[in-house]
């Protein structure tokens, strides 16, 4: 009598150390369906030379290390022509020590060096020298064909074949955030713990590129193009916070 009701227990016990041992197979051979789902797209690579420092403000509209603020004017707008977006709003304020963006006096005047400088007064190419320079030559070269990207947008109703040239840019700036962000995970004197909020906007504008390189029309508003632009924006104020706590 025993051994029968014993009987249905070794049957589910050994069903469900068959369904163990076929998972961690599967597990451990990672068969080629599941491979294709983790493994990274292969993209070309475009060997090329680096912008010099001069042109890494493309985007740039307003020469200037300082500003005074106009009737009207917010930080906003200020970023727009500073660096070409809005969203670098948030490092006018972080750089400039400005608590209350609600009580800006009109005739303030506000520090707006280029990037680079914002970056080494920050303290963040103390340990990033060479990210630096990949970072924001990425940001221009995403600059000088972004213009283009949005004529291409509004012509177009559905996938559209990207000029050779534009396509060029997109992709040797994803190549160099990619690299900037290999570096970053790595570890160097100095350094408490890598800036993952900024290599995880790093890596969303490397991938958003390349998307846009192959022509994809993932939103016939372009919001897809837009965020790349604020993407370096979050990036850049997040090199900041980094330095600014240790490097923790």
């Amino acid at each position: 009598m025993k051994s029968r009701s014993l009987t249905p227990l070794i049957l589910i016990v050994s069903f469900a150390a068959g369904i163990l041992v076929i998972g961690a197979i599967i597990l451990i051979r990672r068969p080629s369906w599941l491979e294709s789902k983790v493994q990274s797209k292969p993209y070309p690579r475009y060997p090329h030379e680096h912008l010099p420092s001069s042109e890494w403000e493309a985007g740039s509209k307003l020469a200037a290390v300082s500003y005074k603020l106009q009737n009207g004017e917010t930080l906003a707008v200020v970023a727009k022509l500073r660096y070409g977006h809005q969203n670098y709003h948030r490092i006018i304020r972080l750089f400039n020590h400005i608590d209350d963006v609600d009580h800006i006096e009109v005739g303030t005047e506000l520090r707006v060096p280029d990037m680079s400088s914002i970056l080494a007064e920050e303290g963040f190419t103390k340990v990033a020298q060479e990210e630096t320079k990949l970072i924001l030559c990425s940001r221009a070269k995403y600059d000088r064909v972004v213009h283009q990207l949005w004529v291409l947008r509004e012509h177009a109703d559905a996938s559209y074949p990207v000029p050779e040239r534009v396509r060029q840019e997109l992709l040797e700036a994803a190549d160099d955030l990619e690299q900037a962000t290999e570096n970053l995970k790595t570890g160097r004197p100095g350094v408490i713990r890598p800036p993952l909020r900024l290599i995880g906007q790093l890596e969303q504008a490397m991938w958003g590129m390349r998307d846009l390189a192959e022509g994809a029309h993932a939103d016939p508003n372009g919001y897809d193009i837009d965020i790349v632009s604020q993407r370096y924006a979050l990036a850049l104020e997040y090199a900041i916070v980094w330095a600014r706590d240790g490097f923790t």
